[in-house]
């Protein structure tokens, strides 16, 4: 069975590229331009949770904090994605499970991800 994988990225070029990596990778992809899947984390059950921090009207840290206060979504990791300055430290803050700062390599995002993909094994 593949490994579902969410992508929260309000920029759609990104969102993309990050799906057709991931789906390259045999992942199977939810991407969304919003933050709408958080609302269904639980039924989605992914393993895993890409998640940018600038959504527009949301800020993925505060989404991040709300998925890790709910004990049906806490056990989710969650990578948080950003160019801001300061992303390892909204990272800690929000108990996000690691983070990755824009711009990226793609070897980069791949060894992350599948770090959390052995984790969950």
């Amino acid at each position: 069975m593949k490994k579902k994988i969410v992508v929260i990225e309000d920029n759609h070029d990104i969102l993309e590229l990050l799906g057709f990596i991931l789906e390259n990778e045999d992942y199977e992809v939810l991407a969304s331009l919003d933050a709408e899947p958080i609302k269904s984390l639980e039924d989605i059950n992914p393993h895993l949770i890409l998640l940018d921090e600038n959504l527009g009207a949301y800020k993925g840290h505060k989404l991040c904090l709300e998925i890790k206060a709910n004990p049906g979504t806490s056990h989710l990791p969650v990578i948080l994605i950003s160019a801001v300055n300061d992303l390892a430290e909204l990272a800690r803050k929000c108990k996000a499970d690691s983070y990755i700062a824009k711009p990226f390599l793609i070897e980069d995002l791949l060894d992350l991800v599948k770090q959390h993909h052995r984790r969950t094994n």
